[in-house]
C-alpha cells in the first residue's frame, strides 16, 4: 500500500523538537527534508491568534527571502512531503493549514505538564515527575528568526516547571527526585537564584546542611566570577541557621561560606569567608 492510499486518521505520529527534530509515524522514524521540517516545526510551535494559519502568511514567514510565487511553491512542496510521511499530520484547506490535534508534540506536552505543576492542583500525577519534556534545547542548530522568541519562551516554561516539580517532590519527601529536578533547572539557567534555592531547600529538608553550605559557596563563586555580584541576603540567611552561622549582606559582606569554597576573598578568624568588594567605578 502506498502512502497516497493510506486512510487519514489511522496514523499515530509524534513530533519531537527538543534536542533536535524528529518525526515518528506508527513507531518508526520518518525522514523529512529540511524545508518540510521547518513547516512542521512551525505548525507545532506557533499558535496563531486566529486558528488555523493562513497559507499566504506561512509562506511569507518561512520563505521570506524569495518571491511570493517561489515561497508559495516551497510551501506546497513541503506540505506534499509531509503528506508522504503521514497524510493526517496536517489539516489543510485551500487557504489554511493547521497541525492535527492528535499529533503528539513533546513541546506541547511539556507546556501542559508545566501548567499542572504551576497550578493549584495538589496531587502530583506520575507523568508529571518525568523530566523528558522539560529538558533539552529547542531545535539546536536552527537559525530561523522566528525561533528566537520560541526558544526563550520554552526555556522559561521549562525552568519554572522544574523548580515547581522540585518543590512538590521535596514536600513529599522524595528528595532524590527533587534534587534531580533542581539540578535540571540549574542546567537551564546556571545563574538563576531561585533554581539554586530549590536545590538548597532540598538539602536542608533532608538534613544535609553541609551540602547546602557547599552549594551556596559554589553559587556565590559563580555569581562573583560571571557578574561581580553576590547571592541575596535571603539565600545566605537560608543556610546560616543550619550551620550555626550568621550572615550580614550587604553592608558587611560576610557570608557563612566555608574555607574550602571557590569564592574569592580572604578568610576571617571566625572561619567565614569575606566576599571581596566590587571594584570602584571610574569617574
Amino acid at each position: 500500500m502506498t502512502s497516497q492510499t493510506r486512510q487519514p486518521g489511522r496514523q499515530s505520529s509524534k513530533v519531537d523538537l527538543l534536542g533536535g527534530f524528529s518525526l515518528v509515524v506508527n513507531g518508526s522514524p520518518a525522514a523529512l527534508p529540511i524545508h518540510a521540517q521547518r513547516l512542521l516545526a512551525y505548525l507545532s510551535l506557533v499558535r496563531p491568534v486566529q486558528s488555523p494559519h493562513l497559507r499566504v502568511g506561512l509562506a511569507e514567514r518561512l520563505w521570506y527571502e524569495v518571491t511570493t510565487e517561489r515561497s508559495q511553491a516551497s510551501l506546497r512542496t513541503a506540505l506534499w512531503r509531509i503528506r508522504q510521511a503521514d497524510p493526517s499530520l496536517v489539516q489543510a484547506s485551500r487557504e489554511t493549514l493547521r497541525l492535527a490535534d492528535a499529533v503528539d508534540v513533546d513541546v506541547r506536552r511539556g507546556i501542559g505538564q508545566a501548567a499542572r505543576l504551576l497550578g493549584v492542583e495538589v496531587e502530583l500525577r506520575p507523568q508529571d515527575t518525568e523530566l523528558g519534556a522539560l529538558l533539552g534545547d529547542l531545535l539546536p542548530g536552527w537559525d530561523e528568526d522566528w525561533l528566537l522568541l520560541e526558544r526563550e519562551r520554552i526555556r522559561q516554561v521549562q525552568v519554572h516547571a522544574l523548580e515547581a516539580l522540585a518543590y512538590r517532590l521535596r514536600r513529599l519527601g522524595r528528595y532524590a527526585e527533587a534534587i534531580e529536578a533542581a539540578y535540571a533547572a540549574i542546567s537551564h539557567e546556571p545563574l538563576r537564584e531561585s533554581a539554586h534555592i530549590a536545590l538548597i531547600d532540598v538539602f536542608l529538608d533532608e538534613g544535609n546542611a553541609a551540602q547546602a553550605h557547599h552549594q551556596l559557596a559554589r553559587y556565590a563563586a559563580m555569581l562573583w566570577s560571571e557578574l561581580g555580584i553576590e547571592p541575596s541576603a535571603e539565600l545566605v540567611n537560608r543556610v546560616a541557621p543550619a550551620i550555626g552561622g550568621t550572615a550580614h549582606l550587604p553592608p558587611g559582606r560576610v557570608a557563612p561560606v566555608p574555607v574550602w569554597s571557590a569564592v574569592p576573598g580572604r578568610v576571617t578568624a571566625a572561619g567565614a569567608a569575606v566576599l571581596p568588594t566590587a571594584p570602584a567605578t571610574r569617574r
